[in-house]
């Protein structure tokens, strides 16, 4: 077990692999879907759909703002993890969670009065491992319509990997608390995520290792921390603070998110910090 908390410690680039795999059941579909289930249903028909169409049993729950979704698998990691590079799910499980994640996205954009967000779990009940996607509704929507590029669409979908010694024989997410998901709280994790990525994108990552990018909101405050190591020079100089600050002035106008009052991004490395008010950082160029 020891040798799988180590091999799972950088999770932002096994997330975009998944998010890659799966990105074509939430883009390309510019038809237009008059509502067909009722709110009170959809945590019904998501579980039906998945059990008599694909045979996956799953527990889903609404808590307001958000719906959740639980699937317990057999097993989730490739036999291959880690010994092949960008190799983390098998075709086998990886069919399973796109027909859920599928079915998910068919079921929130024919309905109506959805909730704000979605968070889908499946976990290896047998190691204890759970995979957890959080998506923004509305960002589906936009997808199926061809509002969001597809590139972008799978930058927005916040992805988890966590050893969870509760999850072994969970057959129905007992080891999970449901609960609201707040813009706030999404957005933090989506721009962490968004910083790590960026740095393990192809033009990047042989310059760069990242080994944290971690975001919150406390009080009104953004707080980002990462850990992202220069390993050799490039033609065209990058500054890690620079490419962050990029990021977060993208993701908080695009969102259109205001109810904050700055932000911190620190190097945990050398422990420097950027400190900025809300005025500040919205109004930092974005080359984005």
């Amino acid at each position: 077990m020891m040798k799988l908390k180590l091999s799972l410690k950088i999770l932002a680039k096994p997330a975009l692999v998944l998010v890659s795999a799966i990105s074509i059941l939430f883009s390309g579909c510019s038809s237009r879907i008059n509502p067909t289930y009722k709110e009170k249903d959809i945590p019904y028909i998501i579980k039906r759909i998945c059990k008599e169409e694909y045979k996956l049993d799953v527990t889903t729950k609404r808590i307001h703002n958000t719906i959740w979704i639980y699937a317990p698998l057999n097993r989730i990691l490739s036999k291959d993890y880690g010994l092949k590079e960008d190799k983390i799910f098998d075709e086998e499980v990886l069919d399973k969670i796109r027909n859920i994640i599928g079915t998910i996205g068919r079921v929130l954009i024919s309905s109506d009065n959805t909730p704000e967000f979605f968070v889908f779990t499946a976990s290896d009940i047998k190691l204890g491992i759970d995979y957890t996607m959080i998506g923004s509704v509305l960002d589906i929507k936009k997808s199926y319509a061809d509002f969001i590029p597809w590139m972008e669409a799978n930058r927005r979908y916040v992805n988890r990997f966590r050893v969870v010694p509760e999850a072994i024989g969970d057959a129905s997410g007992l080891h999970l608390t449901p609960h609201d998901i707040t813009m706030g709280d999404f957005l933090a994790e989506q721009i962490a995520q968004r910083i790590g990525a960026r740095f393990q994108d192809e033009e990047l990552k042989k310059y760069f290792k990242v080994d944290k990018s971690e975001g919150g909101l406390n009080e009104g405050v953004f707080f980002f921390e990462y850990s992202i190591t220069r390993t050799a020079e490039s033609k065209e100089k990058i500054d890690v603070d620079n490419e962050a600050l990029k990021i977060i002035n993208y993701c908080l106008k695009t969102y259109e998110f205001n109810d904050f009052t700055g932000i911190t991004l620190m190097d945990s490395n050398t422990q420097n910090k950027i400190i900025l008010n809300k005025t500040a950082i919205l109004n930092r160029p974005n080359s984005l």
